[in-house]
């Protein structure tokens, strides 16, 4: 039950940090930013006239908000928690995927479905790579099922 709680705890701390990040961004850049929320959960930063934000600036978010997450890393690290585990090595790899989401608009030729296959493809990927390198042992998640005799 702990590792449940845990986890639900760490997806609302990466989406928080995310946008943290994007606040921190923006407000470097000189923009008065707001948070719009949809209870306890952060839906984005509005920003005002965000348009003339250069897309090399939005991809400093992405290692903004990874040494923002890091810490919870260091804390799951010494716990038993491979479901919180998970969904923190899950939320850097969409970190690291999101670098080229938020460079889209400079790459407006092509269509926004192929820019959507290629991020999820991307978040997909590195997702995996992640959590067979850094993330909990798989006999952690389930107990094998065995023949009955």
């Amino acid at each position: 039950m702990l590792d449940v709680i845990a986890s639900i705890l760490v997806v609302l701390l990466a989406l928080w940090v995310y946008e943290i990040a994007n606040a921190i961004v923006l407000v470097c850049q000189g923009f008065s930013v707001s948070f719009n929320l949809m209870g306890p959960v952060p839906l984005g930063v509005a920003g005002s006239s965000i348009e003339s934000l250069s897309p090399w600036t939005k991809i400093l978010q992405v290692p903004i908000a990874m040494g923002l997450l890091l810490p919870a890393g260091v804390v799951l690290s010494k716990k038993e928690l491979p479901a919180a585990k998970a969904f923190l090595i899950a939320s850097l790899g969409i970190y690291l995927a999101s670098v080229y989401w938020e460079t889209l608009s400079s790459l407006s030729m092509v269509p926004m479905d192929i820019h959507t296959c290629l991020y999820l493809a991307g978040t997909g990927a590195l997702t995996t790579v992640l959590l067979r390198k850094l993330g909990p042992p798989l006999h952690l998640w389930y107990e094998p099922v065995r023949n009955a005799p």
